[in-house]
């Protein structure tokens, strides 16, 4: 079972890596796609190789490492794509903003990701050096002498993972700011991806818990993406007057409360079992 995970394991990071590759160089997405599935790419990638963490002196080690930068310098790019996104579904059809101020807001969000995406992935040659970094990716981390995790060691980073999840949510406070709600989503992601990968040991199970964590962390992302739009929005302003931003800052803070009031129904039922009740039924199913 050691060898038959391990190699499984090696095979979804391999498979990761080369698609990380390919959205490099693909010439039938834009770049903000490319953006996009980088950086989804590079969290599963980080939540797989922390099944790595207990071994010493194992190269996934520095990888991951290595990814979390790339993610970092990835990550304003992807927030004025999502900010232009966010825009044109939300506030575009807002009949108390003037249609030109809207207009001239969308424009300047547009041409600012355009701007972001040409000098912080393009003319740097970012998209390259991703590429070339992904490049005999697989080779590294299993070089001479590399050790695989055991499943005991899958065990427990999954058990953490759930653990540290679970402190997370419950302190949080009955108002979180969204920074608080963003660390909880970075929590749940990790787990969202280590349960993918362990599924096969339990199909039924971890499919109903993948399931549940995937509506989580999209409505955690929504909150997440909806307060950055609005910190941008008001540090740049975009000519709206104060009358304006008020009406734009209260649309917003609106959808956050909707999204909020269901989210926090799916967090309760997602984490109704302790960790110690967790971990027993972790266990049966890696037969330890």
């Amino acid at each position: 079972m050691v060898q038959n995970i391990g190699n499984r394991l090696i095979q979804t990071i391999s498979h990761q890596a080369e698609k990380a590759g390919y959205f490099c160089i693909a010439e039938n997405i834009s770049s903000n796609q490319k953006v996009h599935e980088l950086r989804r790419g590079f969290k599963r990638l980080r939540a797989l190789l922390r099944f790595f963490k207990e071994i010493p002196d194992s190269p996934a080690i520095q990888l991951n490492e290595d990814i979390r930068n790339f993610g970092k310098l990835l990550a304003p790019l992807r927030e004025s794509a999502v900010n232009v996104e966010l825009f044109e579904k939300e506030i575009s059809l807002n009949k108390l903003l003037p249609e030109r101020k809207i207009r001239n807001a969308r424009e300047l969000l547009v041409q600012q990701n355009k701007l972001l995406v040409e000098r912080g992935f393009l003319e740097n040659n970012l998209n390259n050096t991703i590429r070339t970094f992904f490049d005999g990716f697989e080779s590294i981390l299993t070089k001479k002498g590399s050790e695989f995790p055991s499943r005991v060691q899958l065990f427990r980073e999954v058990s953490k993972s759930y653990l540290k999840s679970n402190s997370v949510y419950h302190q949080l406070p009955a108002s979180p700011h969204p920074e608080e709600l963003h660390e909880l989503r970075k929590k749940l992601k990790r787990l969202w991806y280590q349960f993918d990968f362990i599924r096969f040991l339990h199909p039924r199970y971890f499919k109903m818990k993948t399931d549940q964590l995937n509506k989580i962390t999209d409505q955690l992302g929504d909150d997440h993406d909806l307060h950055v739009f609005i910190e941008d929005a008001v540090a740049e302003r975009r000519d709206f007057n104060d009358e304006e931003m008020l009406i734009l800052t209260n649309q917003v803070e609106h959808l956050r409360q909707l999204n909020q009031q269901k989210l926090q129904l799916r967090l309760k039922q997602f984490f109704a079992a302790p960790p110690s009740e967790f971990d027993q039924k972790l266990e049966r199913f890696f037969k330890l």
